[in-house]
C-alpha cells in the first residue's frame, strides 16, 4: 500500500508536466476561442444596439411585405404652412443655443433625429458652435413611409454584404441614410449656382461629390402657394422649424436620394 502510494505521488507530477507533441500553453483549446469569439460578437452587437432601440417594431405591415416603422408620439404638421418657424432661438440674434440643443424638442421629426444620436461624429457636429450646418429632417410620416429600414441594404448594393448578418454594415447603411440630410454649412443660399454636396458625399468622394440645392416653387398668378424644394428629388421643405446659433433644421415631407 505505501509503495503504491509512493509511486502515485512520483509519477503524478510527471503526467501534469507532459506536453504532447505540437501542443502549444500559450493558445487557448478550440472551446476557449469559440468562446472569445462569441464575446467579441456580443460585444459588436452591443455596440449597434441603439440602432434598433431608436425605432419600436411595428404590428402593421405595408406594400412589398415592408414593415411600416412606428414613430412614437407625432405632431400632425400642418400642410398648408410653408413658412420659417424659427423655433429655438435666431442665430443672427446672437443664440447660443445648437442644433443638439433644440432637435429632441421637434416631435414631428422625433424618428430622424432619433437616428442623429446613432452618429458619434455628426453629434459632435450638431452639439459645436463652430461648425454652421443646415439638418434636413424627414417629417415622421415620410419616414413611416420608406420601402425599408434606414440600415437595410438598398437595391443596387454590390458589397456583398448583408446588413441582415453584419452590424457594422448596419450601421454604415444607417450613418449613409442619416449623413445625406447633412449639408455642411448654413445660411444655405437659394438656386443651383450654390449647390453643395451632403456631409456623406462630401466624405466620401470629395470634388467629385453629388451635390444638392434648393429653390422655390409655386406663388405665381395661379395662387400655389410658394414652397421650397430640395433638388434633385423636389424633396418639398416643410418648414424650417428651427434656427439656432450653428445652423438650422428644415422638416422635409421626404427623403434625400434614397431609391
Amino acid at each position: 500500500m505505501r509503495t503504491t502510494l509512493l509511486a502515485a505521488l512520483i509519477l503524478t507530477p510527471i503526467a501534469l508536466a507532459y506536453v504532447p507533441p505540437g501542443y502549444n500553453r500559450n493558445v487557448p483549446p478550440p472551446l476557449d476561442e469559440y468562446r472569445a469569439a462569441y464575446r467579441q460578437f456580443k460585444q459588436s452587437q452591443e455596440k449597434h444596439k441603439s440602432i434598433v432601440q431608436s425605432i419600436t417594431p411595428p404590428p402593421t405591415y405595408q406594400s412589398h411585405n415592408q414593415e411600416v416603422m412606428n414613430p412614437g408620439p407625432v405632431i400632425p404638421a400642418d400642410p398648408s404652412s410653408d413658412k420659417d418657424s424659427g423655433r429655438g432661438g435666431n442665430g443672427a440674434d446672437g443664440s447660443q443655443l445648437t442644433i443638439a440643443d433644440i432637435l429632441p424638442s421637434q416631435r414631428q421629426i422625433n424618428i430622424f433625429a432619433g437616428l442623429t444620436r446613432d452618429i458619434e461624429s455628426l453629434s459632435g457636429r450638431l452639439e459645436s458652435a463652430g461648425s454652421n450646418t443646415t439638418l434636413l429632417a424627414p417629417l415622421n410620416s415620410a419616414m413611416q413611409g420608406l420601402p425599408r429600414k434606414p440600415w437595410e441594404d438598398r437595391p443596387d448594393d454590390k458589397s456583398g454584404i448583408s446588413a441582415t448578418s453584419n452590424s457594422d454594415k448596419a450601421a454604415e447603411n444607417l450613418r449613409r441614410f442619416v449623413l445625406e440630410h447633412v449639408v455642411p454649412l448654413s445660411p444655405w443660399e437659394e438656386g443651383k449656382e450654390h449647390a453643395t454636396p451632403t456631409l456623406w458625399d462630401q466624405q466620401q468622394n470629395g470634388d467629385g461629390a453629388r451635390k444638392i440645392w434648393w429653390e422655390r416653387r409655386g406663388g405665381g398668378d395661379d395662387g400655389s402657394q410658394e414652397r421650397k424644394v430640395i433638388m434633385p428629388g423636389e424633396v418639398v421643405v416643410e418648414e424650417v422649424v428651427g434656427r439656432v446659433g450653428n445652423g438650422e433644421i428644415w422638416s422635409l415631407r421626404g427623403v434625400i436620394n434614397y431609391q
